[in-house]
């Protein structure tokens, strides 16, 4: 799964119709070993973030993450989702962030 600097697509799926609907575009960060999302929904500067965290039963498990900034202290990051993939094809991964009810779906950069 390793596509640096090369942009994947975001997208809502309906659950009732299978549409797709646009939702932003995403990068992968080799030293973090994750991704940054750009979400259309949300606010510009938000820092969102997907990493993986587990492989069982060949689906790899991610946790979709936002960073927290503390008046007093770093900034950290909390659990706003989560997210699985198949293990030999990697792509798509399929997300599920609160308080959305639609999946939220990123595709292999083209």
């Amino acid at each position: 799964m390793e596509n640096k600097n090369k942009m994947h697509r975001l997208y809502w799926i309906c659950k009732i119709t299978g549409k797709r609907f646009p939702a932003g575009v995403a990068f992968y960060n080799e030293l973090n070993g994750d991704y940054r999302l750009k979400v259309d929904t949300f606010c510009q500067d938000k820092s969102i973030f997907l990493k993986p965290i587990a492989l069982q039963n060949e689906v790899i498990q991610f946790r979709v993450e936002s960073v927290m900034c503390k008046k007093d202290g770093p900034s950290q990051r909390v659990e706003i989702g989560i997210g699985e993939a198949n293990a030999s094809k990697g792509f798509p991964i399929v997300m599920n962030i609160g308080p959305f009810d639609r999946p939220l779906v990123m595709e292999a950069a083209a």
